[in-house]
């Protein structure tokens, strides 16, 4: 697997997981906790550490990949 497939790939699903967690933890901020602070930047915030999860990891199985074949 070349680095490069990986890369799109962790773009592709990373985004994909980093939406999903924006609508559910706005919904989650929105709906149970009680805060100081905008809903939406918090959600944004856990959005923006999902994507970089997966995008590393995908770049990461990616060079494991690459190193064991």
């Amino acid at each position: 697997m070349n680095l490069e497939l990986s890369a799109v790939l962790g773009l592709v699903f990373g985004a994909l997981a980093a939406a999903c967690a924006f609508v559910i933890s706005y919904g989650e901020y929105k709906r149970n906790w009680s805060f100081r602070g905008s809903a939406s930047r918090m959600a944004l915030r856990s959005a923006l550490v999902t994507f970089a999860f997966f995008f590393l990891a995908a770049l990461a199985l990616g060079l494991i990949i690459r190193l064991v074949v």
